[in-house]
């Protein structure tokens, strides 16, 4: 089993789309995924399966508390060797963060029990530095980093690159940082490009080699539960479907080293 989180500390960064995507190319690929959905709104979840889905058979609260539920497996509507399953966020993860027993350790030790028999799991945390982000972290065998090129995006990454390098000081040695991934970038802006310039200045070998444009055509594959690559009708959204699953295959040959 590897385990993959995304993360980052501002919300609208495309953490959710990114693990919904890795999710469903890792279906495609023939594996068996189980996505766990931390963040109380719920969004990996919403993404991954158009309408109802029981919140109480799989929540992910019981990686930290209670009895360990089994992950809901999803039928997809569309085709793929794999599967995957989900673990459901809501707002009850609240009481992860509100109760001082909990240690951010107990969803690593919990993990393998209730997902072990998986190929992958992909964490989705809530986008804040706190205990369900650094439980994530604790658990993970990897990071990616999905950003925007925003100021108020990028200033708060040496915060999560200092709780990265304290998890793996203290409590997780073998957390692997694929790198970070530039998404929603406006190829006309030139502030844009100078966030990505200076970034490649300062961190050269933290960026990803490939980034993600700003195109509706993602966001409406994820309101339809779909990969915005599937049946990719029209240039626009064609364009996403190539740079998603680009960025995507990268990332997941990384994990298990082609």
């Amino acid at each position: 089993m590897k385990t993959i989180v995304c993360a980052i500390q501002k919300g609208g960064q495309g953490k959710s789309m990114l693990s919904t995507h890795l999710a469903f190319l890792a279906a495609e690929q023939g594996r068996s995924v189980v996505a766990v959905d931390l963040d109380g709104q719920g969004t990996l979840t919403r993404n991954l399966f158009e309408g109802d889905i029981d919140r109480d058979a799989s929540p992910s609260l019981s990686l930290f508390t209670g009895s360990i539920r089994k992950p809901t497996p999803l039928t997809l509507p569309f085709k793929v060797q794999g599967g995957v399953s989900v673990m459901t966020g809501d707002r009850r993860l609240v009481q992860i963060d509100e109760t001082p027993k909990i240690g951010a350790g107990a969803l690593r030790d919990r993990l393998a029990e209730c997902a072990g028999a998986s190929d992958l799991v992909v964490l989705d945390p809530p986008p804040t530095l706190g205990k369900r982000l650094r439980a994530a972290l604790i658990a993970a065998d990897f990071v990616v980093m999905p950003f925007v090129p925003a100021r108020e995006s990028v200033d708060g990454l040496g915060d999560l690159m200092d709780t990265i390098e304290e998890v793996k000081r203290d409590h997780n040695p073998g957390l692997q940082v694929i790198g970070l991934l530039a998404n929603k970038v406006n190829s006309r802006s030139g502030f844009d490009r100078r966030i990505l310039d200076d970034l490649q200045d300062a961190a050269p070998d933290m960026l990803l080699p490939m980034m993600i444009h700003e195109r509706t055509s993602v966001s409406g594959a994820m309101a339809a539960s779909r990969p915005v690559w599937l049946g990719a009708n029209g240039a626009s959204r064609q364009l996403a479907g190539a740079e998603v699953r680009k960025a995507c295959m990268h990332i997941l040959q990384t994990v298990f080293k082609r």
